[in-house]
């Protein structure tokens, strides 16, 4: 799974709390990579997902949170792609 916490390049507390939160948990899941984007660098990216507040969270290619998430509301997220991965890989076995 592959977590993309789009931020501002600067001035942006909520930015690095949210990814600390992110890495933090992440740790505890098998198989993710977090990804910081700054939202300078990939503008293109930030229109197709028509948000223009940071942070926002997008895992998978799909928008989750925009600000900062509640640490049980990312473990509940988190949990349930983690379930539905590891049922698609067992179903393609």
């Amino acid at each position: 799974m592959l977590i993309e916490i789009f931020v501002a390049p600067e001035g942006c507390p909520s930015c690095g709390h949210a990814g600390r939160l992110v890495r933090q948990v992440a740790l505890e899941y098998s198989g993710i990579e977090v990804r910081e984007v700054h939202i300078t660098e990939a503008p293109e990216r930030v229109v197709e997902f028509g948000v223009f507040a940071t942070p926002f969270i997008v895992m998978d290619g799909e928008l989750e949170f925009v600000g900062v998430p509640r640490e049980s509301e990312l473990r509940q997220r988190l949990s349930a792609r983690s379930s539905v991965q590891g049922a698609n890989r067992q179903a393609t076995e």
